[in-house]
């Protein structure tokens, strides 16, 4: 049975002479030049979907050349690209057997040490390009070790626009050479498609997505550059008398160039010089609005959410809510490459290094874990009344806390302060046995020494009293309202218009209710239940 490359094609066996040699390298006077095209030099709207065009018709370099000086030329695109990219650095990767077989751990174990190296490591940011322009080509360089075994030694990007995709469908990727398209090697490049959008590899890329936001933002900061400059400066306005001489005018001319640039001049005393101040103003708010929406819409485009990259209503805890979102764009993003690093590193060392037919290792990077240290600090004190056995070391870890030496000073709960004194009693004991054995007056007793005094009888609170106090002293009531309403309160505090309000309550709209309408459901339920039994009994 014949092996399938990522393209569905057969793939042929390769001489370990040829995993030793580079196959795409740069020669002089070939198709694969490190110099490359500036089309987004004078780019037009025209111009544009010439490009995209002729990208998805088989010819990508002006594309992928765009793409290239996008990332170069526009902030904020390249800010928000990188943080997708590198996203991935915070993961780590686990590489786990196909199967219970030996083979089967020791490709796993193999693979893992490969991944793990910094060499590869360092290299996931090249495959992670394929964000952008919708692939990313890395070649595996091969060492020898030993006399007949091999060694991945590392990840060498190659530039997208030495590939090319096969005309008739698209997908099947070639190595782009004077003689013509030539086939990869097999076992000898880690291609990673991102699949951003269905369809065609090549119009996949974030690039595509952002490359008219690209191009309408940077007419706006042109004509944001004209405005400033026309009108940025106050106006000098020379006025010469008819009797004035060439020299004259031309004294006048440089003197009001110079009043633009070194603020000091000389004119002589028959001649004038008014300076007139600029008097339109807001209109520079039309340019920077344009620009800010381009850069909104591109941060949706890339991360899905502008809260953590724009300053918007709602600060920091609409922001939260929103890095979820990013989140859940980095895990799928990691999900495909280790689809891409399971199918061609640990293929390939199946394949060279084994034989016979072996289970290809799992790889994954598992996201992780978040612990909230407030929700924690009020397990670890009612965890162990109600029976739960905590470890210390996993307390320490979560807390960042080493474990203190010996002789080391370390924190110590606070001696109990002794309860007031009473006029007429002797002071109040430190509590031990003796003040745990006393007798404790009754509550019967109490009533009557009050009534004796002329005192009101303290009240014996009803059961809806009871149960807010229960709510109130356990805490419960509280620790539900910080997890379900807490970001909201805090983000409606910190709004400052109406506008601000509204958009904080639809941020805020699309989460589902959790455990405080619940509890206000049985508070209600159980009011209700008490005031007619009450009312009943009374009646």
């Amino acid at each position: 049975m014949a092996i399938l490359d990522q393209f569905g094609r057969p793939m042929v066996q390769a001489a370990a002479a040829q995993l030793l040699e580079r196959q795409a390298v740069a020669s002089f006077g070939s198709v694969r030049s490190i110099q490359s095209g500036h089309p987004a030099e004078g780019l037009t709207p025209t111009r544009m979907a010439a490009i995209l065009r002729e990208a998805e018709q088989g010819d990508a370099s002006a594309y992928l050349d765009l793409a290239e000086q996008m990332e170069e030329k526009d902030l904020h695109y390249a800010a928000v690209l990188g943080v997708r990219k590198r996203a991935i650095r915070s993961l780590e990767v686990q590489v786990d057997p196909g199967d219970d077989s030996a083979a089967a751990a020791d490709l796993a174990e193999m693979t893992r040490e490969a991944l793990i190296s910094a060499p590869v490591r360092t290299a996931l940011i090249d495959l992670m390009d394929a964000l952008g322009k919708g692939y990313s080509v890395c070649e595996m360089l091969w060492e020898r070790e030993g006399k007949s075994g091999l060694r991945l030694a590392g990840l060498e990007h190659v530039m997208p626009r030495w590939f090319e995709f096969d005309r008739e469908n698209g997908t099947y990727l070639y190595l782009r050479d004077n003689a013509g398209p030539q086939p990869l090697t097999r076992d000898k490049f880690v291609i990673h498609l991102a699949k951003t959008k269905s369809g065609l590899p090549i119009r996949g890329g974030l690039a595509r997505l952002a490359a008219w936001a690209y191009l309408f933002k940077n007419f706006t900061l042109k004509d944001w550059a004209i405005f400033l400059e026309a009108y940025g400066h106050p106006l000098r306005l020379g006025k010469y008398g008819p009797s004035s001489s060439k020299e004259d005018r031309l004294t006048l001319l440089r003197a009001a160039r110079q009043i633009g640039v070194d603020m000091a001049a000389i004119i002589p005393k028959d001649m004038e010089l008014e300076v007139i101040t600029a008097a339109i103003s807001g209109a520079e708010k039309l340019y920077e609005g344009n620009a800010r929406y381009w850069d909104e819409q591109v941060s949706k485009g890339v991360l899905g959410q502008v809260a953590t990259t724009d300053a918007i209503a709602g600060g920091h805890a609409v922001g939260k809510i929103h890095e979820q979102v990013r989140d859940d764009i980095r895990d799928a993003d990691a999900e495909q490459l280790a689809a891409t690093l399971q199918r061609d590193i640990g293929g390939a060392f199946a394949r060279l290094m084994f034989k016979g037919a072996v289970a290809l290792p799992k790889v994954s990077f598992p996201p992780p874990e978040t612990v909230d240290p407030k929700l924690m600090l009020e397990l670890m004190e009612r965890g162990p009344k109600a029976g739960l056995k905590i470890a210390v070391a996993q307390i320490r870890e979560v807390f960042a806390l080493r474990e203190p030496e010996d002789g080391e000073e370390v924190l110590a709960p606070p001696a109990p302060e002794p309860p007031p004194a009473v006029p007429g009693q002797p002071p109040a004991k430190a509590p031990g046995k003796a003040a745990a054995e006393a007798p404790q007056p009754k509550e019967a007793e109490t009533e009557r020494q009050a009534a004796s005094r002329g005192d009101a009888p303290a009240r014996t609170p009803d059961s809806i009293e009871a149960m807010i106090d229960e709510l109130i002293a356990t805490g419960e009531l509280q620790r539900v309202m910080d997890s379900e309403i807490g970001a909201l309160l805090e983000a409606l505090t910190a709004a400052a218009s109406p506008e601000e309000v509204r958009d904080v309550l639809e941020a805020f709209d699309a989460v589902p209710p959790g455990p405080f309408r619940d509890l206000l459901t049985r508070a209600t339920f159980a009011a209700r239940l008490a005031g007619e039994v009450g009312a009943g009994i009374r009646g």
